[in-house]
């Protein structure tokens, strides 16, 4: 009875160190190769209701999207006559959708396309 206990505890043993192989395996082959990062810094935004508007029309049009915030320095937004904002959005969407996305936001003002 106690050997077929300690037969079990090896198994398992085994069967982890087979799985983690197969994980370790799978980082060295062609799989590094996918490009996985194809988000790009698509336009900034200097105003709360512009960034909800761009983000209605991404969505209307099935555009995936993330938004970057960043915060202005006191200096920068005194002296530079572009960031008199205090948050700038960056919007960010994939490569793919840059074309779609600028006739989306063509007739919008004070965005700052970034491709």
């Amino acid at each position: 009875m106690f050997g077929s206990k300690l037969g079990g505890i090896r198994s398992s043993h085994r069967l982890s160190n087979q799985i983690s192989d197969s994980v370790r395996g799978a980082d060295s082959t062609e799989l590094t190769s996918v490009r996985v990062n194809n988000e790009v810094a698509f336009c900034k935004v200097y105003n709360l209701k512009q960034k909800e508007e761009i983000e209605k029309r991404l969505l209307k049009n099935r555009i995936s999207y993330y938004v970057k915030w960043q915060e202005q320095k006191f200096f920068k937004r005194i002296f530079d006559s572009e960031t008199k904002e205090k948050i700038i959005f960056i919007i960010c969407i994939h490569d793919t959708a840059i074309e779609n996305a600028k006739e989306l936001v063509a007739d919008m003002q004070d965005i700052k396309l970034m491709v």
